[in-house]
């Protein structure tokens, strides 16, 4: 009863013999004996009892009991998790910082440029250039079979509201608007690291679920300031991230980034 006692708590806790042994300061064989049921003194038993966090433990009629109140500090335990915790805090700080490096987040011991620059991939610009013969643009284009004319949704500045006031018609490819889609003018130079222009052309995806895939180049808003990045979403935490990985923003929480919609081509004229 009390061998097994002792044996199931150590598999709970994952432990062999061996490191169990170590651990409590008794040798293996007597805690092998312990386990088998042979008779040990009380303070093996109370070592062993310590490391396995024991209460109580049967002793046929009788059982050995610690205080309620009663606060052992299992110094090899204590000393043995803590080597082990720093191990692992070094080795992960190492595979971060060779990652890093990599990655070109952080400059070469040598002070040399990274091998490897981060950069997503530049969603192609869609350039709209007039028919052979047409000089003059929205007027004639409208009239076109190919063309349609389209009300845009409001013009787009980073880090600031969509402004719906500042509409305006506009004639584009029929080809280029999918049943859904919508259309922003983007104004200003700060969505140059996504590569668009002072006024180009937004065609976007609205997402009332407000959702995308990671590295998918969405307009985000916290609050009624609205910004253009990738999208990242992982365990809890969220961005909106440029070249390099650097950040364009975050929100003072989880909840307070929001996706508006999916840029799904750039369009140029």
């Amino acid at each position: 009863m009390l061998g097994e006692t002792v044996r199931q708590a150590r598999i709970k806790k994952n432990l062999t013999q061996a490191r169990l042994a170590k651990l409590a300061g008794v040798s293996r064989r007597h805690l092998a004996a312990l386990e088998k049921g042979a008779n040990v003194s009380v303070n093996i038993l109370q070592r062993v009892a310590n490391v396995l966090e024991l209460t109580e433990i049967p002793l046929g009629d009788l059982s050995l009991r610690s205080q309620e109140n009663e606060r052992n500090v299992n110094v090899p335990l204590l000393t043995d998790t803590i080597r082990e915790a720093r191990a692992e805090a070094e080795r992960a700080q190492a595979i971060l910082s060779r990652a890093e490096s990599l990655l070109g987040l952080r400059e070469a011991s040598n002070g040399t440029t990274p091998l490897i620059q981060v950069a997503f991939p530049r969603m192609p610009v869609r350039r709209i250039t007039p028919p052979p013969g047409i000089t003059v643009g929205v007027d004639i284009l409208r009239e076109r079979p190919d063309y349609a004319e389209i009300e845009t949704a409001g013009e787009i500045r980073h880090g600031e509201p969509i402004d719906e006031t500042k509409r305006e018609k506009v004639a584009i490819p029929q080809s280029l608007l999918e049943d859904g889609e919508i259309i922003f003018r983007a104004r200003g130079d700060g969505l140059r690291d996504q590569g668009i222009e002072d006024g180009d052309l937004l065609v976007v995806e609205l997402r009332a679920r407000g959702r995308a895939a990671n590295g998918e180049l969405v307009i985000g808003r916290i609050g009624k300031q609205v910004f253009v990045g990738r999208w990242w979403q992982k365990h809890g935490q969220k961005a909106l991230m440029s070249n390099g990985l650097s950040e364009v923003t975050v929100g003072r929480s989880a909840r307070s980034l929001k996706i508006v919609a999916a840029i799904n081509q750039i369009v140029r004229m």
